[in-house]
């Protein structure tokens, strides 16, 4: 079994490796499905509640409840397998120190623009 200090060094090691074959302290994403997921299981959460509230009928017999169920169940496991490939990422030393700031300051405006959008209604 390897030590922590080991795993810790190898770490450190790839980290190395990443940046100096980049020349950029920036981590280039590549293709994620995910996205697309999200958005197909959002569609497919829409459409049974829209028809839900107006009182109609699904047109090939299933349940509007079991594909809403079905629906916010994929788009929980997708949202949960896209954070856990967000934290596997940073584990692996992709977010520097510079990616890292770009996140932080990603989340504070995007709380400052909701702070912005109650003050705009009251």
């Amino acid at each position: 079994m390897l030590k922590t200090s080991t795993l810790f060094s190898a770490n450190l090691t790839n980290l190395k490796l990443i940046c100096q074959r980049q020349k950029h302290p920036f981590h280039i994403l590549d293709a994620s499905p995910y996205p697309f997921l999200v958005s197909f299981f959002l569609l497919a959460l829409l459409i049974p509640t829209t028809l839900y509230m107006h009182a109609l009928e699904l047109p090939f017999g299933l349940p509007r409840a079991d594909l809403i169920h079905i629906s916010f169940f994929g788009l929980y496991l997708t949202a949960m397998s896209w954070f856990i490939s967000i934290i596997k990422e940073s584990s692996q030393g992709y977010h520097t120190s510079k990616v890292q700031h770009g996140l932080r300051m990603g989340m504070v405006l995007f709380i400052l623009s909701e702070v912005m959008l109650f003050f705009a209604f009251f």
